[in-house]
């Protein structure tokens, strides 16, 4: 949803510049950014997972969080990791 969708949907109710009408939307496009931050988390930690499947599957210990450390690894070695995760998989293709 954008905001070009929620200027429609106001024109489209019987009382497009009603409080009541302008608030309700404002409510449905606040859960709506809500759900696809949710949406977002849940697929980061899902490929965050998926990598760290693959690399102990390849026999290489690779993990997002540093232990020593105690953080995140630079993003960086992210992006690297991702990368050579796609590379294999096309090349299996």
């Amino acid at each position: 949803m954008n905001t070009d969708r929620i200027k429609e949907i106001q024109q489209e109710t019987a009382y497009p510049e009603s409080v009541s009408v302008q608030q309700a939307l404002l409510k449905v496009w606040n859960e709506t950014e809500q759900e696809q931050l949710r949406i977002g988390a849940v697929s980061g930690s899902l490929l965050v997972s998926e990598l760290e499947n693959f690399y102990y599957e390849m026999g290489e210990d690779w993990h997002l969080w540093d232990e020593e450390e105690k953080g995140q690894y630079p993003i960086q070695r992210v992006f690297d990791a991702m990368k050579k995760f796609v590379d294999y998989h096309k090349s299996k293709q």
